[in-house]
């Protein structure tokens, strides 16, 4: 098995491209938890996820960045610093985010994500 910071910026050279369903399906463990926030943790595992992002994504009409500022990795946990900046059916999405991951045997078994404006 690769090695924990291989595996992140493997996952987090997909997001990069726009492929974050693939990076979901490819690292993700089935029953992983996302959690927005201090929001309540969304249920469906893996496939609610890709489901969620794969909705959220039909609205997206143009992708101008996805840019990656940092990652750290630790021990079983890792941050990857994003700003997405996208225009949408509803109109323009810029974020801030930090993505905390929990991996456990080489998969993603949690991810919150912190937001700002």
């Amino acid at each position: 098995m690769e090695d924990l910071k291989t595996l992140v910026q493997n996952l987090d050279a997909l997001i990069a491209k726009g492929e974050m369903v693939e990076a979901t399906d490819k690292f993700y463990a089935d029953n992983c938890v996302f959690q927005e926030g201090n929001k309540a943790p969304r249920t469906g595992g893996k496939e609610g996820h890709k489901e969620y992002l794969s909705g959220f994504f039909k609205t997206v009409t143009k992708v101008n960045g996805l840019t990656l500022h940092s990652q750290t990795v630790g021990d079983g946990v890792s941050m990857s610093e994003w700003t997405f900046d996208i225009a949408t059916s509803n109109g323009p999405v810029l974020w801030n985010e930090v993505l905390r991951r929990r991996w456990e045997n080489g998969k993603v078994v949690s991810e919150r994500l912190y937001t700002a404006a």
